[in-house]
């Protein structure tokens, strides 16, 4: 490395002084042209292109908030919830091993083996779709990735 840096050296000492001026210049034109072609114009493209996702992301947001806001609230299902339950888990695949009707029209299910991916998921869209809500949800880990459940469901009072 000294190597190299001697015989630049070398080579600076054996300019005139009006070619070492010259020499500068270039290197500082390079620089600069390649400051700006090389980091200034990418971040002003970067730059407007996030500002036009960032105005897209706030259009779709509106409108969003616009069609929540004009969208009429669900009709309640009427239907028992057993067969509000048993319906939707024979849709989506959801394995009943027992089911129990308890009083007050409550129903609970038990699931022996289902990935909480989907069980999940498939509870919260009962709830927000079908008028009703969990009254118990126990749910424990099986050795092979999946989990057992338990759950509880009741209508919603209005």
């Amino acid at each position: 490395m000294s190597q190299i840096l001697e015989t630049a050296r070398q080579m600076w000492d054996g300019r005139t002084p009006r070619e070492r001026v010259m020499l500068a210049v270039m290197a500082a034109a390079l620089l600069g042209v390649g400051g700006f072609y090389g980091v200034v114009t990418p971040l002003k493209r970067a730059s407007g292109e996030t500002r036009e996702r960032l105005q897209a992301a706030r259009e779709q947001a509106a409108a969003l908030k616009l069609a929540s806001v004009k969208a009429a609230p669900p009709r309640p299902d009427i239907r028992p919830v057993a067969t509000i339950v048993e319906t939707s888990a024979a849709g989506l695949g959801v394995p009943i091993a027992r089911k129990r009707q308890e009083g007050e029209g409550a129903f609970t299910i038990w699931i022996t083996a289902i990935e909480g991916r989907a069980l999940l998921p498939w509870v919260a869209s009962l709830e927000r779709q079908s008028s009703l809500r969990v009254d118990g949800f126990t749910a424990s880990r099986l050795d092979n990735g999946l989990v057992e459940a338990e759950i509880t469901f009741a209508r919603t009072t209005p």
